[in-house]
């Protein structure tokens, strides 16, 4: 009772520390894991009300990472995952509007397209990823696994293909309705068909007098900011931004052998090439890493580098050389062998499937004449028979067929493969090419590398820099004069790379958490290639705004140039009567040009955009008009004449322009943005991946 009484007594105290004790927990948490407080939690991007978690980005990202190692791509994962991240943003938009459409796929029409009308094409892609002959033959296969001996396990992944070929199917049938539906909905109407047959049924020929803006000097023409921030209101949406963007400015430097690094390569391999010349084979490189060897016995017509094809044909057994250089890049060639052999052949081949006895029964069968190689297609023991191939006896793959291949008569099938008890090798030989030189060669590959020394000095130099900038403003303004080159970029949540440089997410992640008018730490080492320092010199939110050095340059071209615009109309005004006056007084000289109005890209680099285009389609035919004002100058032009083609209108043929210019096969490439409409991506990629 007394323990009790004191714990009672306490029970203030208690309900104190229990509570300081939770919210010890609850902030220790938000700071170890913050995404999951008022923050992205595990969701990556979002758009509308999709999101996209980080678990099946994940998972997105396997698949895409295998595929670019399947096709021996080296691709910065930072612009991997931004790729990745962009398709499944699609994907989920058009899943939304699958939805919204009540577009499905029924039991009857998947059965048709896996084992009805559409097999053909489902057979193909059963045949190419599994190798099994039809997709019916896979379904036995999965479902009715005693009936092929099959195991529970192998059974269980053979499902697994076809429930993933189904998914696979279920999306493309989708896809169809839609783009059926997509394509509908954007046709011509009996006006549109006949609005674009009228605009393209003449072609009109222009003849003009042509004076640039660049005939008057800029500093003539004075642009002020009142001027250039109303060209901006002017333009307001052309400015605006999806996301936050960030203004900055980066060096770029290169990680490159210095001239002393140069004359130590140089020096390096003149030691090899003495020490190739004096040892047998490739042994004087031997252990030494920097020296890649590629050793193989090949023709002179085989060898694709023209200057090592050169050493080889001139070269004397043993010698060596250096072929060619490339910048830091050395190419070595050494001569080990030459001697003459059969280059090739030219054979019938197949594989028998079923074992060394059936394949003595089908090659007796061959040779006696009982049946023909044509034949062999129908025979279930047989596989991938092709003839007429040619075959090289240098590929090192041949290596253990080479004398079978080289001592085989002619005319007769064999087995040049003597211990493989199953899917046995046939081969005819039904000629063999003339005895050429065959080199035995080593091609050596070595590529001068920069030395700590250089690699430090870069970085001192680098760090020596920005500890003298320490703000964006000085990092501009000294750049230049320390040997650098300040360049300036845009990022966003969204910019895997800064410039296109591989390995720089993380600059871009520094960017996108700076402090306007910070400067950064040097990133990348010896491994990226680079060094690279970035000072971040202003934050846009919802627009580019008019003071930003681009869009700045870009309105004050556009102001200055309707300022020129008008002093040049009015110098020019009434001064003459017809285009050669012009022409004279204009210093310039008549030109002539093709315009039909139903073109796809309605510009001319002499009449300038679609505003003078215009204006010629409303000028009568000998009429003098101008001077008027295009993109790049003024213009004084007359319609000489217009030439109706005399094609007669045909409603089926203007109703397929029309879908191919300005329908739905013009809008397909853009359906992603259609799709996305105003919505905005929230990326959130930066709070996952930093590196």
């Amino acid at each position: 009772m007394a323990t009790l009484e004191k714990i009672r007594s306490k029970s203030v105290l208690l309900l104190v520390i229990i509570g300081v004790a939770l919210l010890a927990f609850i902030i220790g948490d938000f700071f170890t894991s913050g995404r999951t407080f008022f923050g992205t939690g595990t969701t990556v991007a979002k758009v509308g009300g999709q999101k996209i978690d980080i678990q099946e980005f994940q998972r997105q990202m396997e698949v895409a990472n295998q595929s670019a190692q399947q096709s021996g791509q080296k691709i910065d994962q930072a612009l991997l995952q931004q790729q990745v991240l962009g398709n499944m943003v699609s994907e989920k938009l058009y899943k939304e509007e699958l939805e919204a459409l009540g577009l499905k796929v029924t039991d009857d029409e998947l059965t048709e397209m896996m084992l009805g009308t559409g097999a053909p094409m489902v057979d193909q892609m059963v045949r190419q990823q599994v190798g099994v002959e039809s997709a019916s033959a896979l379904h036995d296969m999965a479902f009715n696994p005693v009936k092929y001996g099959l195991d529970e396990q192998t059974a269980m992944q053979l499902r697994n293909l076809w429930i993933n070929l189904e998914n696979q199917m279920e999306q493309y049938l989708l896809q169809q309705k839609f783009q059926t539906l997509f394509t509908g909905t954007l046709v011509a109407n009996k006006l549109d068909a006949k609005a674009l047959y009228d605009e393209g049924l003449g072609t009109a020929t222009v003849a003009y007098a042509h004076k640039d803006y660049t005939s008057l000097a800029d500093e003539d023409f004075e642009v002020s900011d009142a001027e250039i921030k109303a060209a901006w209101n002017e333009r307001r949406e052309q400015f605006a931004i999806a996301e936050e963007q960030r203004r900055i400015s980066y060096i770029d430097v290169d990680i490159q052998p210095s001239q002393a690094d140069l004359v130590a390569a140089e020096k390096t391999v003149e030691e090899a090439i003495a020490s190739l010349r004096n040892t047998p084979d490739t042994e004087g490189v031997a252990g030494n890493n920097l020296f890649v060897v590629d050793r193989s016995k090949t023709t002179a017509a085989a060898i694709r580098n023209s200057q090592v094809r050169a050493f080889a044909d001139s070269a004397a057994v043993g010698s060596t050389a250096l072929v060619a250089r490339i910048g830091n890049d050395f190419t070595l060639a050494k001569l080990i062998g030459k001697s003459t052999e059969i280059d090739s052949i030219n054979c019938n081949i197949f594989v028998v499937t079923a074992g060394r006895s059936a394949a003595d029964s089908i090659i007796g069968q061959l040779n006696s004449g009982a049946t023909t190689f044509e034949a062999l297609s129908q025979n279930p023991d047989v596989a991938q028979p092709q003839a007429d191939v040619k075959l090289s006896l240098t590929d090192p793959q041949l290596a253990q067929f080479k004398k079978a291949l080289s001592d085989a008569p002619t005319g007769r099938y064999f087995m040049p493969d003597t211990l493989n008890p199953q899917n046995v090798l046939v081969v005819r030989v039904n000629s063999r090419q003339n005895p050429v030189t065959v080199y035995d060669l080593a091609t050596i590959e070595y590529r001068a590398e920069p030395s700590n020394a250089t690699i430090n000095r870069l970085q001192a130099s680098l760090q020596a820099f920005l500890n003298a900038n320490t703000t964006a403003a000085e990092f501009n303004k000294n750049a230049a004069d320390s040997g650098y080159t300040a360049i300036p970029a845009t990022v966003s949540p969204s910019t895997p790379q800064i410039g296109r440089l591989n390995d720089t997410r993380g600059a871009v992640n520094w960017a996108m958490n700076a402090k306007k008018g910070a400067v950064s730490p040097i990133f990348g080492d010896e491994a990226t290639g680079r060094f690279l320092a970035v000072a971040l010199d202003d934050i846009y939110d919802d627009y580019v705004p008019a003071n930003d050095p681009q869009t700045r340059a870009y309105l004050a071209e556009k102001v200055r140039n309707d300022k020129k615009a008008q002093k040049l109309i009015s110098d020019y005004q009434g001064k003459a009567s017809d285009l050669a006056g012009y022409a004279q007084i204009m210093n310039s000289r008549i030109d002539s040009v093709m315009v039909n109005f139903s073109q796809f890209s309605i510009y001319t680099p002499a009449l300038g955009g679609p505003e003078m285009i215009a204006e010629v389609s409303c000028s009568e035919p000998g009429k003098l008009t101008g001077p008027v004002k295009t993109d790049n100058g003024v213009v004084v032009f007359n319609v000489v004449n217009v030439d109706n083609n005399g094609r007669p209108y045909s409603f089926d043929e203007s109703a397929t322009l029309f879908q191919r210019t300005r329908g739905a096969a013009a809008l397909g490439n853009q359906i992603a943005a259609i799709l996305l409409g105003k919505r905005k991506v929230e990326n959130n990629i930066l709070k996952f991946f930093r590196d």
